[in-house]
């Protein structure tokens, strides 16, 4: 349920609650906001939805596939692809076929490869005589080409895409409709509603709240395989009850596999499982590429290791955490007891929040905990107890 309140404004010790525009003002339609979210994409929090797809580029505009033009098309520099679709909900048969329009986008692309999504865009901003990463280096200019087309491509032969749509008052029945493709499945995609409330300020200018509404995670239960073009439908073999994962946490460990190869990896997700069930560990996707195991207790949150994708293992605030709590012992312990265990030191040359465990003056790796996973377990517990404890009193 969504539990949204009305901005206030605040000026000289004054408030007043700002006045929504309405959907019939005629102040602004589809195009405006068409408009305006291809010109400010950082607009759409994307990364609430899907960390992977941060820093999207506008690429182009009403993006001709053969099921209808596309209104927004993003990319980031890691070559995932964002597809915008926007509506004003004051049409009733909008709303009601707003999904399939932007699913038909998305299985219309997954049947391209790079060199016909690449023409179709530069045709569709106008510009066919750039190359799409000369677009992409205006705002990179670091990037590696053929890890950017590989990307791009391997996305479109997956379907791996975030698909938003936008709008200014997104209803309730949107949201379930949301949760309904979210039950039944039908690409590798990320569907995000996100809501763009309007209101005007005493002085008669518009203020924008984008918020995310709804988001599913990523659909695996009936995929589409590509060959030589062909779309062909099949169901998944995977058990219907297990929690799939997001866009954003498959690419962190096929990354992350990469580095520390297929068996490591999944023993560390079979760890994670272990944590989650037995110590309610949450396995939390954040900045940077990291995946963080974090205990959130009813006054604070705790991080016991940040994990990179190159497999390094880091550590945030557990010693100032538990300096706050009253006692910076416990975090220090947990730091010196796991060095011990892998043969570490406690590094303390940082700021207190980035105290962390190093071996051989180096980040150790993900492997050198799973070596020692039990007693890592264990270590976690004894010190939730202990911060529970504390907590209490």
């Amino acid at each position: 349920m969504k539990q949204h309140s009305t901005p206030i404004f605040l000026k000289d010790s004054k408030a007043t609650v700002l006045e929504k525009v309405s959907l019939h003002s005629g102040i602004y339609n589809e195009a405006w906001i068409q408009e305006l979210c291809f010109n400010h994409p950082q607009l759409l929090p994307v990364e609430e939805i899907e960390p992977t797809f941060r820093g999207m580029i506008p690429i182009c505009k009403e993006l001709a596939v053969p099921s209808g033009p596309i209104d927004l098309v993003y990319i980031n520099d890691y070559g995932f692809i964002t597809i915008g679709e926007c509506k004003l909900w004051r049409n009733p048969e909008a709303r009601r076929k707003v999904i399939g329009q932007i699913l038909d986008y998305a299985k219309d692309l997954a049947k391209w490869d790079y060199t016909l999504f690449e023409s179709a865009c530069l045709k569709a901003r106008g510009e066919s005589s750039k190359s799409l990463l000369d677009v992409l280096r205006g705002y990179y200019p670091d990037i590696e080409e053929h890890k950017f087309i590989d990307s791009v491509q391997s996305n479109l032969n997956k379907g791996r895409f975030l698909l938003a749509v936008i709008g200014d008052g997104i209803r309730e029945n949107m949201e379930e409709l949301a949760n309904y493709i979210h039950q039944n499945g039908n690409l590798n995609f990320t569907l995000g509603l996100i809501e763009l409330p309007i209101y005007k300020t005493p002085s008669d200018e518009l203020l924008v709240t984008p918020r995310v509404l709804a988001k599913t995670k990523e659909i695996e239960r009936i995929i589409y395989r590509i060959d030589g073009g062909h779309v062909e439908e099949k169901s998944s073999t995977k058990n219907l009850g297990q929690e799939s994962k997001t866009i954003s946490e498959k690419v962190f460990f096929e990354r992350l596999e990469n580095n520390i190869g297929k068996e490591r990896t999944d023993e560390f997700q079979k760890f994670i499982e272990e944590l989650k069930t037995e110590q309610s560990i949450i396995p939390k996707l954040g900045r940077g590429n990291r995946l963080s195991l974090n205990f959130k207790s009813p006054n604070d949150t705790y991080n016991f290791a940040s994990v990179q994708e190159s497999g390094e293992v880091w550590f945030y605030g557990i010693v100032v955490k538990t300096e706050e709590l009253g006692d910076k012992k416990i975090g220090v312990n947990y730091l010196e007891n796991l060095a011990e265990l892998i043969n570490g030191d406690l590094y303390d040359k940082y700021k207190e929040w980035q105290w962390c465990i190093k071996k051989d003056n180096k980040y150790p790796n993900i492997s050198d905990f799973l070596d020692v996973k039990n007693n890592w377990k264990r270590l976690i517990a004894e010190t939730i107890d202990q911060t529970s404890k504390l907590e209490d009193t």
